[in-house]
């Protein structure tokens, strides 16, 4: 009997993951060394060797164009350097109406520049194919559905898109451009102040909640898709896995593994073929936790044990990884980290003002809090009210006081006087059986003796008799 034929679709998604490794490093900024990469995986060896081929002809596409000469009057690019160094004094090239001044960030498919837009003389962010114009039709196709998927979306912490366009087959699309940051930069400052992160957080999540609003899934939230601002505002942005969610489709959607696996919710990692706004909620509370922690709730040497720990192991409680962690705070988060989407919180907003709950010191919506923590939480929100209330709140206590300890001071009372009457009977008792024990006494006494007298009458009665 033949052997059965391999399965071709397992074979795809495998290499799909083992190439989306080796991205995920590079994003990073950790490429791996290729040859032991081809080690690792030599099953994929052939496939691997023509991605790295590929790769570096990207990468000599996308190397700083120079002008040939100053007084070029057209300005277009003229001849690519044979180097990715730009000579001293010199500058990058203009691409159409935008002078590229330097590189700011490069992944794995795409290459960002600090430009100035010529038209308008404003400062702004250039992001374009890495592949330039060798970029498959896919990577075309993507890259438009980010430009076009964010220029939809007008919100104050979604960085906003100004053109979109192409250029000598190079496509592209302008950005305001946000310097201060990414947020993967910058999580040992929120380590140390979960009030800042848990504010951060808010606001990044009213910002996601918008864009669920209007059909937009991110599918790739993450501290490097964070940006923030001079005054340390967060920026949205990298929306190239987004997907747009019809009214029809009940905010669901076909989906592969995509993704940050460190980022990615469970039903992303098993591949699902209807994902909700619930995956955003579950990447919100993952870029909390690291927040929190310093540390992504899941992490491991490789995609594949990342994705499974993700599938099936429950993250670490916060506080035993920071014991500064508060148990609301912590108890927010593992909310959003439920393996269920259904236990979830039920929008990215709910989270958002659950967070908000938590920084003006009210209870949370995650847990329930009992009445003493209700109290001490509103003496901690309302310190001034307190202190200014402060002899009535003593009168207020003492009535309160008053009022617990006057029943219990009656019952006592009753107690007492029960008890007293209790005694006063018993005693009474013992009077009278005493009383009634002299009695039998002289009863028995006065018996005795009208015994021993009865007696002797009859023994001198005998003793007449017989003489």
């Amino acid at each position: 009997m033949p052997e059965d034929r391999p399965d071709e679709t397992s074979r795809d998604d495998r290499l799909e993951q083992v190439l989306a490794e080796y991205l995920q490093a590079v994003d990073a900024g950790r490429e791996p060394d290729r040859k032991e990469f081809l080690a690792r995986y030599p099953q994929f060896a052939v496939d691997m060797r023509e991605f790295f081929e590929n790769q570096s002809l990207f990468e000599r596409a996308a190397r700083p164009w120079v002008p040939v000469s100053n007084d070029d009057p057209t300005g277009d690019v003229a001849t690519q350097a044979g180097t990715t160094a730009v000579a001293t004094g010199t500058h990058l090239p203009y691409f159409g109406d935008y002078e590229l001044l330097e590189e700011i960030a490069r992944g794995g498919m795409g290459i960002v520049y600090k430009a100035r837009q010529i038209s308008l003389n404003r400062v702004v962010a250039v992001k374009m194919i890495l592949a330039g114009e060798f970029a498959s039709a896919a990577d075309v196709q993507r890259f438009r559905i980010e430009a076009e998927n964010a220029a939809n979306l007008e919100h104050p912490n979604i960085v906003p898109i100004y053109e979109v366009g192409q250029y000598k087959g190079h496509h592209y699309y302008s950005m305001k451009l946000v310097e201060g940051g990414r947020l993967a930069q910058q999580i040992p400052r929120f380590t140390n102040d979960h009030r800042a992160a848990a504010r951060l957080m808010a606001t990044v999540s009213h910002a996601v909640h918008y864009a669920h609003q209007h059909g937009i899934l991110h599918r790739d939230l993450k501290p490097g898709n964070i940006l923030l601002d001079a005054v340390g505002e967060p920026q949205v942005t990298d929306l190239g896995l987004a997907r747009r969610l019809t009214a029809d489709s009940h905010l669901t959607l076909a989906g592969t593994i995509v993704g940050t696996p460190c980022y990615m919710a469970p039903e992303q990692a098993r591949s699902e073929k209807e994902l909700t706004t619930a995956v955003d909620i579950y990447s919100l509370g993952a870029i909390l936790y690291e927040l929190l922690t310093g540390q992504p709730p899941f992490r491991a040497d490789t995609v594949l044990e990342t994705l499974g720990q993700v599938r099936e192991r429950e993250p670490l409680r916060l506080s035993s990884v920071n014991s500064r962690v508060r148990r609301d705070l912590e108890t927010i988060c593992l909310k959003c980290l439920q393996k269920d989407p259904q236990k979830r919180y039920g929008s990215a907003k709910d989270l958002a003002d659950d967070l908000g709950h938590w920084l003006k010191d009210e209870p949370i919506l995650a847990r329930p809090a009992r009445t003493a923590e209700r109290t001490l939480k509103w003496i901690r929100r309302h310190p001034a009210a307190a202190a200014v209330a402060g002899t009535g709140l003593v009168a207020v206590l003492a009535v309160v006081a008053l009022a617990v300890a006057l029943p219990y001071a009656w019952r006592l009372k009753e107690a007492r006087r029960k008890t007293e009457e209790s005694w006063r009977n018993t005693q009474q008792a013992l009077t009278r059986e005493a009383a009634a024990r002299a009695e039998a006494d002289g009863l028995l006494k006065r018996s005795e003796a009208y015994f021993y007298a009865a007696h002797i009458l009859a023994a001198d009665r005998e003793l007449q008799d017989h003489h």
